[in-house]
């Protein structure tokens, strides 16, 4: 970050002052400098900056930019420079893009294509969004059984500067149907005269194009994979998805876990890229669903409102105690949200959960039960109260990771995502349900 502090006022400079040693100065930047520089520039001070890049630099740089930086030059850039852009991008890389793309750029962009690219953008492109087809890539080598080692090796140079990766070599048949894989490296240890069919593996680990990106990254997460290939109903080779690609997956996957669990709105765009009135919406819906939720909490006070007024000091504890129950919860949830997430916890376990979780709230119960007394006892001296505050405690704790490990259990079941159940909804349950512990345990002791 420094270097790119340092950076910036230089080039800022020569874009004003001296464009051709700035063109000079570009040649010994890496391109991801070059990138992370660009979003500092003004638009017109990008463009220029853009121009004086050489062909290759150009298209190194444009590939690491933000989706909002490559529009920007795509709609300021002549017709031939961005379809050089294009035609070195990664299909798949291409095909994100183009979903960001206003409808007249996209159209105009697709005239300049090939056809035989045009029409790959297009399948591409109809894939739902956040599937194995949406993310895959179509640059892989893929070749028949018959050939030999040295026929393969002939051919991976000929085609291996058009392709995403050439580890992997791909076995299909005359319908381009799945039959196996052979590594790169034991093509090159094998004897020139072997045909792939006698080294190949066919023990082929791949996925749908349908299915979801976030299994897809759990099956390369499980089998310590570097690519998978993707396939059609008729197990025909689709594409090949790539272990950097699952991690913009996992990067997209966690900042929504992240938004659901603070109860916001996904945002399209980066943080400073959202206008304020859309970030506003996004916020205040949740934030009016959440207040209304709280009312029951308020209800639940004034109900009760007999036993406080009995005992006021009954009122200096909600806090500590919600707040505990709410922390308690939100520990147990964390944990079976990210066994469920990596495919550790399923559904069928609840049981063993459960014998494991009343245990832990009870031990934690009795830990917060017995500190709670004791600070009940330093603050009022009252005997009575400091029962109320520990007993109560006890049971909210038990009741919270209760709480915390079926309440995601349950959303799962019901097809909806437990990344919410971390949110303010669970505090609100854990928070209704230690007011009525806490009041009702007054009540019986106070003999209300």
């Amino acid at each position: 970050m420094e270097k790119i502090s340092l950076l910036a006022p230089t080039i800022k400079e020569l874009i004003a002052s001296d464009k051709e040693t700035l063109r000079k100065t570009l040649q010994d930047i890496h391109p991801a400098d070059i990138a992370e520089v660009i979003p500092s520039l003004k638009e017109q001070q990008q463009l220029e900056l853009f121009l004086l890049l050489e062909k290759n630099k150009a298209r190194e740089v444009f590939e690491k930019l933000d989706e909002e930086e490559e529009i920007l030059l795509l709609e300021h850039l002549d017709k031939n420079k961005s379809i050089q852009l294009l035609k070195h991008m990664a299909p798949d890389e291409k095909a994100d893009l183009f979903e960001e793309l206003p409808k007249d750029l996209v159209n105009k962009l697709l005239r300049l294509m090939a056809p035989e690219k045009r029409e790959e953008l297009k399948q591409l492109l109809a894939y739902p969004e956040d599937t194995a087809g949406a993310i895959m890539t179509t640059e892989y080598v893929a070749l028949p059984s018959y050939l030999t080692t040295s026929e393969t090796l002939d051919k991976i140079r000929e085609i291996a500067p058009r392709k995403e990766t050439i580890y992997f070599v791909y076995i299909i048949d005359s319908a381009d149907r799945l039959k196996g894989f052979v590594s790169l490296k034991n093509i090159v240890l094998s004897d020139k005269n072997k045909k792939l069919k006698e080294i190949m593996k066919t023990n082929v680990i791949s996925v749908n194009t349908r299915d979801d990106q976030e299994e897809v990254a759990h099956i390369i997460q499980k089998y310590d994979l570097l690519v998978i290939p993707v396939v059609d109903s008729k197990n025909t080779l689709k594409g090949i998805i790539t272990v950097d690609d699952i991690m913009d997956v996992v990067e997209k996957e966690n900042t929504e876990d992240i938004y659901k669990m603070a109860s916001i709105e996904n945002l399209e765009e980066n943080y400073f890229d959202t206008s304020f009135v859309t970030l506003a919406k996004k916020r205040g819906l949740w934030l009016a669903i959440l207040l209304f939720t709280y009312t029951i909490s308020t209800s639940l006070l004034r109900h009760y409102s007999p036993t406080i007024e009995m005992l006021v000091a009954l009122a200096y504890f909600i806090p500590m105690l919600t707040g505990s129950g709410g922390n308690a919860g939100t520990q147990t949830s964390t944990l079976i949200i990210r066994g469920l997430a990596i495919g550790e916890i399923k559904f069928n376990q609840i049981l063993k959960i459960l014998r494991r979780e009343i245990p832990m709230g009870l031990i934690l119960g009795l830990l917060l039960g017995s500190l709670g007394y004791i600070r009940a006892m330093i603050m009022q001296r009252d005997p009575t109260l400091s029962i109320i505050v520990g007993i109560a405690l006890v049971f909210t704790i038990i009741a919270a990771t209760l709480t915390g490990s079926l309440l995601p259990l349950i959303l799962r079941k019901l097809k909806l995502d437990p990344a919410i159940a971390t949110g303010p909804f669970l505090t609100t349950i854990v928070d209704v349900t230690a007011l009525i512990i806490y009041f009702e345990i007054a009540r019986f002791l106070l003999a209300v």
